[in-house]
C-alpha cells in the first residue's frame, strides 16, 4: 500500500534534492531514509529546469491550506457516520434513530461517497480513508440480495452490521434506474482495483452476471426500470406493467437503466475478456432503430417501452412523445459508443441525424419538455400531452415540472448537447478514427511521459488566468453557470469555508459543507460546473501531481469512459468516477458484432 507522504516533507525533499543532485537514485533513497520520509516516486527522471522553476512559483502555504481543508472535511464525514460505514449527505443523507442508521440508496449516492474516500486515499496516501470507503464497499457486501442485485434501502446497526430493507421496492425486486445497481457495482470494482481482494470482484461479478443473463433482454438488449427476480428466468418473462417507479417487461431509456446494463457489460468484458458479456448488449444497436419516433427529419425517443416496443407513460408527468433529454443523456452516447465499437455506420447517421435536428429545436432558453412526432413542442400532464401553441387547450391548474410561470417552459435542466457537440465534431473532422483516438489513455506512463504531465498540473497550479466553467453568482444574482478563474475560487473557498455566499440549498438539496460532496452523474449542472470544495480537491490534486507525490498509474487511469451524462476533462480529479473503476487503453476496443442481423 501507498505510504503517507504529506506536502511538508515535498518541501524538505525539494531541498534535499537541490543538494544532493547529483546522487543515484539509491543514495538518493538513502538520504531521503535519514530525512525521515519516503520518496514517493524514485523510478521518475529528474525535474526539468522548466518543471522545476515552475513548482517553485506553486504557493505552499496554500496547497498545505486546502490539504488541511479537503482532510478536515473528511475526518467530519468520518466522525458523523463513519461507524456505519456509511456517510451522509444531500437529500439523500443517512438518517439515524435510536443509534440505528436508515439509509436511503437513491441514485447510488453512498457508492459516491465512498469513491471520493477513494479519490482522497489516492491523492493523499492516507490508508484511513481507504478504510473509509472500504466500510461502504463492505456494506454493500452485506445487503447484496441472493440473485446479485441490491436494494432500494438498508439499516445499519452502530457496529456496522447492515441489513437489506426500509426502500421504497421490495427487496426481491432489482430496480436499475439511478444508478441502484451500476454504481455499487463500480465502487466495488474500484475497491478491487485498490486492494486486490477478490471478494470485492466476486461480488461484482455477481450483478453483472444478473445484468447479463437476466435484466437484459435477450433479443433487443434493453433493461427495465424493474426486475422481479423472483420470477424465473430473463426479462421476456417478466409480467408487463408500468406506473409510478417505471416500467417491467419493458425498455427504459429512463434514469440511464438501459445505458447502465451496457455500461456493466463492457465493464466485465474488459475486466474478464469474456464475450459472454457482450452477447445482449451486442443487439442493443437494433433497439435504437426500433424505438426511435419521429416524422420526416424528426429524430426522438420515449422515456419507456413495453415487450412491443411501443411507448408507455411511466409518471403522470411523462408521457408517450419525444423527450429531448432521452437523445442528450442516453442514446447520442450509445450510438457513438456502438458505432466506435462495430464500426457500423448506421450509428453514426442516426447519431448525427438526431443531433442536427435536436439541435435545429434549441431556442434561447433551451429546449421544450417534449415534442411531438412530427415536431411539435408539447408537455405532459397528468397523462395528457398538450402543444405549447395551442393555450385553449391547456388544463386549469398547470402543474408538475415542465411549466413555469403558469406556461410551459423551455430548459437546459435536463438537456444540453455540449457533449453530442464534442462527438459531432469529432466525426465530422476525423471520423470514427479521431472517435477512437479521443477515447484512448495511458494506463500507466513512462518517466519522460510522467514528466510532462506534472508539467501540466504545474501550470494549472500557476495560471491566474485559467478559466473553468463553475456554478456561482450570475450578474442577475441567482445560481448558475459562470465563467471562474481558477486560482480565484480556491481561494474564495478558503475565504467562506461556510458558503455563505451561496444560497442555501444546492439544486440537489446539499446544504452547507455537503456541497463539497459527489453526487454522481448529477453532481454538477449542465455540462461543467463543479460542486463547492472541487478547487480545493483539484488545487492539491494538481501540487502533488507536480510535486510527484501521486503514483504514475493513479494519474493516468486509462482511456476517457463510457461516462453516463457529461464528457470531463481528463485532468479533472473528480469527473466521473466510474469511468476509473478498472484501468483500460481504450473503452471501444469492444467485439461489438450485430449478432441480432446475421440471425435474421
Amino acid at each position: 500500500m501507498r505510504k503517507d507522504c504529506s506536502i511538508s516533507n515535498s518541501a524538505i525533499f525539494s531541498a534535499i534534492a537541490a543538494t544532493y543532485r547529483g546522487l543515484s537514485s539509491p543514495l538518493m533513497a538513502i538520504v531521503c531514509l535519514f530525512a525521515g520520509f519516503t520518496r514517493p516516486s524514485l523510478a521518475a527522471p529528474p525535474e526539468t529546469a522548466e518543471l522545476a522553476a515552475i513548482i517553485a512559483k506553486i504557493d505552499r502555504t496554500l496547497v498545505q491550506q486546502n490539504e488541511a481543508d479537503i482532510r478536515e472535511w473528511l475526518d467530519a464525514r468520518i466522525a458523523e457516520t463513519g461507524r456505519y460505514g456509511v456517510y451522509s449527505f444531500g437529500y439523500t443523507s443517512v438518517q439515524i434513530k435510536e443509534n440505528v442508521a436508515h439509509v436511503d440508496l437513491n441514485r447510488g449516492s453512498h457508492a459516491d461517497a465512498a469513491a471520493q474516500f477513494f479519490r482522497a486515499y489516492e491523492m493523499l496516501g492516507d490508508r484511513k480513508y481507504l478504510d473509509a470507503g472500504l466500510k461502504t464497499a463492505d456494506f454493500f457486501l452485506q445487503i447484496q440480495q441472493p440473485a446479485g442485485h441490491f436494494p432500494t434501502g438498508a439499516i445499519v446497526q452502530p457496529d456496522g452490521k447492515a441489513s437489506a430493507g426500509g426502500g421504497k421496492c421490495p427487496l426481491p425486486m432489482a430496480r436499475m434506474e439511478d444508478g441502484y445497481q451500476f454504481r455499487p457495482f463500480t465502487l466495488l470494482m474500484t475497491a478491487y482495483k485498490l486492494t486486490g481482494d477478490k471478494k470485492y470482484f466476486e461480488a461484482a461479478k455477481r450483478v453483472g452476471d444478473l445484468v447479463v443473463e437476466r435484466l437484459q433482454h435477450p433479443e433487443w438488449g434493453w433493461c427495465a426500470t424493474e426486475f422481479d427476480t423472483r420470477i424465473e428466468g430473463a426479462t421476456d418473462k417478466q409480467l408487463q406493467s408500468n406506473g409510478a417507479y417505471g416500467v417491467r417487461g419493458g425498455g427504459s431509456f429512463a434514469d440511464a437503466c438501459t445505458n447502465d446494463g451496457f455500461r456493466i457489460s463492457v465493464i466485465m468484458y474488459h475486466a474478464t475478456g469474456d464475450r459472454m458479456y457482450l452477447k445482449r448488449s451486442s443487439r442493443l444497436g437494433e433497439w435504437l432503430f426500433a424505438t426511435q419516433l419521429g416524422q420526416g427529419e424528426v429524430r426522438g425517443w420515449a422515456d419507456n417501452y413495453n415487450w412491443k416496443n411501443i411507448p408507455v407513460p411511466a409518471r403522470n408527468f411523462e408521457g408517450l412523445s419525444i423527450d429531448p433529454r432521452n437523445f442528450s443523456r442516453f442514446v447520442s452516447p450509445l450510438c457513438v459508443w456502438i458505432y466506435g465499437m462495430n464500426n457500423q455506420d448506421k450509428y453514426r447517421q442516426l447519431f448525427q441525424e438526431s443531433y442536427s435536428w435536436l439541435k435545429a429545436q434549441e431556442k434561447t432558453d433551451g429546449w421544450a419538455a417534449e415534442f411531438s412526432y412530427d415536431g411539435h413542442p408539447v408537455w405532459t400532464q397528468d397523462y395528457k400531452t398538450y402543444r405549447y401553441d395551442q393555450p385553449e387547450t391547456w388544463p386549469n391548474p398547470l402543474k408538475h415540472v415542465e411549466v413555469r410561470d403558469d406556461k410551459p417552459w423551455y430548459n437546459r435542466v435536463k438537456v444540453q448537447l455540449d457533449d453530442g457537440q464534442i462527438h459531432n465534431q469529432l466525426l465530422q473532422k476525423g471520423g470514427r478514427r479521431a472517435l477512437l483516438n479521443w477515447y484512448q489513455g495511458p494506463v500507466t506512463y513512462r518517466p519522460e511521459e510522467f514528466v510532462a504531465v506534472r508539467l501540466e498540473a504545474a501550470k494549472r497550479c500557476v495560471d491566474e488566468e485559467f478559466v473553468v466553467p463553475l456554478q456561482g453568482r450570475t450578474p442577475d444574482g441567482s445560481l448558475g453557470a459562470i465563467q471562474g478563474k481558477y486560482l480565484e475560487q480556491v481561494r474564495l473557498r478558503l475565504a467562506a469555508p461556510n458558503c455563505q455566499h451561496l444560497p442555501e440549498a444546492d439544486s440537489i438539496g446539499r446544504r452547507d459543507l455537503t456541497r463539497q460532496c459527489w453526487h454522481g452523474p448529477h453532481t454538477w449542472l449542465d455540462p461543467y460546473h463543479p460542486p463547492y470544495g472541487w478547487a480545493s480537491w483539484q488545487y492539491v490534486w494538481d501540487a502533488r501531481i507536480a510535486m510527484g507525490l501521486i503514483q504514475p498509474e493513479t494519474v493516468a487511469c486509462g482511456g476517457r469512459g463510457l461516462e453516463n451524462m457529461h464528457l470531463w476533462p481528463s485532468w479533472d480529479v473528480m469527473g466521473d468516477w466510474t469511468t476509473r473503476c478498472i484501468a483500460v487503453e481504450n473503452w471501444l476496443d469492444v467485439p461489438l458484432s450485430s449478432e441480432t442481423e446475421a440471425s435474421k
